[in-house]
């Protein structure tokens, strides 16, 4: 969360520095700034360079640059100090706000005030959350670094490239468009996440020729941002949640098969741990749908309550605006003018990209995932007579292919001249029971290898797990805690692992020394 909030808050805090905090409007259009103060811009410069130094901290952590304990006095202090700083400005220039209001001045507050607020809030959190961590390091519950995942490496790198993006294109068209760096920001974040309001668009020829670039370089690494969330919500806690959930069900059912003086076949305790699988599946994306459908409501809801506040529309036209923005349709009738809402809409759009990627992942996964099996066994039952192989059949045919040419190929040449060890292991393979052994190995290998090319997720039949304790000389407690299907397993691996051993100890228990 720090990693990935910290280079945001960088973002507005550029813009709390880049833009004077008061702000004289008309109809919506930015008349004249009040220029700040030198201790308001002293310190306001000195919170971003706290905020910069804790992020780079942070990521040297990440990147096991700098020892784990002087990496979080850094980002924590920073963070903290950083966020004290801005409070303690946005106050001083709160009363200062208030006095020139009592003398009848007409003065607003700029985007620049708004983006030092949601700064000073999210190095907080950022701040809080890392001593959250140290304090769980403390009392021994995580160890003295941070252990990411390609995909966390690769996702702060994506955010940190969106955000750098962003605050130069913002300095590039506040620029050629004479916009202000936070109007120019909010340019930009719009045309990026492809929503294009239209209230501000460019109107010189050598800003339209630099958009287009601009704009697709900005989706292009958006949909890499977008990707990398979904694999990383996907891969982060649902793991250990599944074997957490499969593991409660695995022992209810075993006391409850204790207790059952009835009995079970061990093909039984087969089926059930096969059904436990599919319990806790099921259980686990319904409950991640549910889970993800009310936070998206509580954001799209609660995001049309602030808008409705700060714009004075209504609560159905918030809504209606909020949910145009976040199809990305983007008609234009309502836009957020007020420099409060355009602060807290560029926010707003940055979260909103991974909520709603999470909630698509989930859709696939239950209820667009049945409809697309349904629909996928309606086609089999009307159009099975002139469908054709799918990617897998097709690898599958080739691989087959290849292997019977290549021993088609070993079988046509003549037999090497071979030694008297030779001779000594044909005089050893003419004991039958060996030798049907290892072949029986081999053909299971065999087997095998082309599940793992075309049929990587198959999970194996009890037969097929029985073959395999027949070959390893051993018997399975499938409920029982060496069940080698007690957790999710790669299967065909698992299984290629048990009978490439098994064979390589027949082997060397039968080899001639």
């Amino acid at each position: 969360m720090a990693g990935s909030l910290g280079p945001v808050s960088n973002l507005f805090s550029i813009v709390a520095l880049a833009e004077p905090w008061k702000v004289v409007l008309q109809d919506g259009q930015i008349l004249y700034f009040y220029e700040d103060s030198a201790w308001t811009l002293a310190l306001n410069a000195v919170s971003l360079v706290l905020g910069v130094l804790a992020n780079v901290s942070l990521l040297a952590n990440f990147a096991g640059r700098v020892k784990y304990n002087l990496s979080q006095a850094i980002s924590i202090g920073s963070f903290y100090v950083a966020s004290v700083l801005l409070l303690a400005i946005i106050g001083a220039e709160y009363r200062t706000y208030l006095s020139m209001v009592g003398q009848g001045d007409d003065v607003q507050f700029s985007q620049g005030y708004w983006s030092a607020v949601i700064t000073a809030v999210l190095y907080f959190l950022c701040g809080f959350v890392l001593t959250v961590n140290e304090i769980g390091h403390l009392r021994g519950y995580y160890p003295a670094s941070f252990i990411l995942t390609s995909s966390q490496r690769s996702l702060m790198i994506q955010i940190l490239c969106i955000i750098v993006w962003l605050a130069g294109g913002g300095g590039v068209f506040a620029r050629l468009q004479s916009y202000s760096y936070g109007d120019a920001v909010y340019y930009c974040d719009v045309t990026i996440l492809t929503i294009g309001l239209g209230d501000l668009h460019p109107t010189r020829d050598l800003s339209r020729a630099i958009v287009l670039p601009y704009g697709l370089i900005g989706v292009l690494v958006l949909g890499l941002v977008v990707s990398n969330i979904g694999n990383l919500v996907i891969s982060s806690s649902r793991e250990r949640l599944a074997l957490s959930r499969v593991e409660r069900l695995r022992v209810r059912q075993l006391k409850r098969c204790d207790s059952d003086v009835t009995g079970r076949t061990n093909e039984d305790s087969f089926n059930l741990m096969r059904e436990i699988h599919h319990s806790a599946k099921r259980i686990e994306l319904w409950t991640l749908l549910a889970v993800r459908v009310v936070f998206f409501c509580i954001f799209w809801l609660v995001g049309a309550l602030v808008f409705s506040r700060l714009e004075g529309w209504t609560y159905f036209d918030s809504v209606y605006f909020c949910s145009l923005c976040l199809l990305t349709i983007g008609y234009g009738d309502f836009v957020p003018t007020s420099p409060g809402s355009k602060s807290f809409f560029v926010l707003w759009s940055l979260m909103a990209v991974p909520l709603v990627t999470i909630l698509i992942s989930s859709l696939c996964e239950t209820i667009i995932g049945s409809v697309v099996h349904l629909t996928n066994k309606l086609g089999d039952l009307t159009l099975k007579n002139i469908s054709v192989p799918s990617t897998s059949d097709v690898s599958l045919v080739i691989l087959r292919k290849m292997t019977n040419d290549l021993e088609s190929r070993a079988r046509s040449r003549p037999p090497p001249v071979l030694g008297t060890r030779t001779r000594i292991l044909n005089d050893i393979d003419n004991d039958n029971n060996e030798v049907d052994k290892a072949l029986l190995l081999i053909n299971a290998i065999q087997g095998i290898l082309v599940d793992l090319h075309a049929h990587r997720n198959k999970k194996y039949s009890y037969e097929e797990w029985n073959k395999l304790a027949h070959a390893l000389d051993t018997q399975f407690d499938w409920l029982g805690a060496d069940s080698p299907i007690r957790f999710p397993v790669d299967e065909p691996a698992l299984l290629l692992r048990l009978y490439w051993n098994s064979l390589k100890e027949h082997l060397r228990n039968r080899r001639i020394t």
